[in-house]
């Protein structure tokens, strides 16, 4: 399983926002989202997708693209 570029793009955003551990991003809200730097749709699907994986505990696999 190869790591999702695009995906560690994002998180790396998540991270310099200030949203530094699981509880903290899996909270995020849509304002959160939309408040941050040089945001994009496909930013925002994917940080959906980022919290989803956080509450099913299946963070390795959003980072190897595996996520659903």
């Amino acid at each position: 399983m190869a790591v999702n570029q695009k995906a560690v793009k994002v998180l790396n955003k998540v991270l310099e926002a200030g949203f530094t551990d699981e509880k903290a991003i899996a909270a995020m809200t849509m304002d959160d989202i939309l408040s941050m730097q040089g945001i994009t749709v496909g930013d925002i699907t994917l940080i959906n997708d980022l919290q989803k994986s956080i509450k099913s505990n299946k963070v390795i696999s959003f980072l190897g693209g595996g996520a659903e």
